[in-house]
């Protein structure tokens, strides 16, 4: 998989000169809903390229930061999910004050002059730009006269509720991780990757909760799956006021812990 700036974009930098089949948006989790956008660039008719225009911050975060939850997938993640789906190439935008004044109509035309797009699939919620002031209605007006398919897919329920990545983040806050593994197709991974750990002997580790910008359940103590399926190892992952206590029985380095 191939991923490449916004300035890689505006410059249609290989693979971006050949039609691409796309989806935009921050997609934190790749919940089921997700994925039947993906479903829909990989396995469509064409040669076009499963590209993906997403979010290195979640738009969220960066403009209400004091309010926001945290991310259900780190960056890391995100890009490791997209590539098991068979997406090919990834446009990575840095959200920022410039991108949030830019209006929907000038984000559109800018893909659309830098672009050939064979295929746009978006969500039915979908909408873009400042405010985000713009949705399908203008997606599809703005692409009438370039032939692109636009498609724009139901919503997915999980239960009687429609699955969004803001349902997700208040299921894992009441850890509720099966219902959360149900949407997910996975279960919840918490991403210790470059997190600084303080051990405390015995096989506890030590982690302030201001380095990490996931979403977390509520104070208590939760059976975790250390590690990668082969090589996972049981431990509890304790949740306090400020800070994660890990414990394994073998102290080794972690990278990531799965919720059960």
């Amino acid at each position: 998989m191939t991923v490449l700036t916004w300035d890689d974009l505006l410059s249609r930098k290989a693979p971006l000169d050949r039609p691409v089949r796309m989806t935009i948006g921050a997609f934190d989790g790749l919940h089921i809903g997700h994925r039947k956008l993906m479903e829909s660039l990989v396995r469509g008719q064409g040669d076009g390229l499963p590209l993906v225009v997403t979010f290195r911050q979640s738009p969220a975060a960066v403009l209400a930061p004091g309010t926001f939850p945290g991310l259900i997938m780190t960056w890391r993640q995100k890009l490791a999910r997209l590539q098991s789906l068979s997406i090919q190439a990834v446009v990575v935008i840095d959200f920022s004050e410039e991108m949030s004044n830019l209006s929907g109509k000038a984000f559109i035309g800018l893909l659309k002059e830098n672009l050939t797009i064979e295929k746009i699939v978006v969500g039915h919620n979908f909408r873009f730009g400042k405010g985000r002031n713009a949705g399908t209605d203008v997606l599809k007006e703005m692409l009438s006269d370039t032939g692109t398919d636009v498609q724009v897919t139901e919503p997915v329920f999980w239960g009687e509720r429609i699955v969004s990545s803001s349902r997700i983040r208040t299921t894992i806050q009441e850890g509720d991780f099966s219902e959360a593994k149900a949407m997910l197709v996975t279960a919840y991974g918490l991403d210790l990757r470059g997190v600084p750990a303080h051990p405390e002997g015995n096989g506890r580790l030590h982690f302030s909760k201001s380095h990490l910008k996931q979403v977390l359940p509520r104070q208590g103590v939760y059976a975790v799956d250390c590690g990668e399926a082969e090589e996972a190892r049981p431990g509890k992952l304790t949740v306090g006021e400020d800070s994660l206590t890990l414990a394994v029985p073998d102290g080794k380095e972690i990278e990531t812990v799965y919720f059960e």
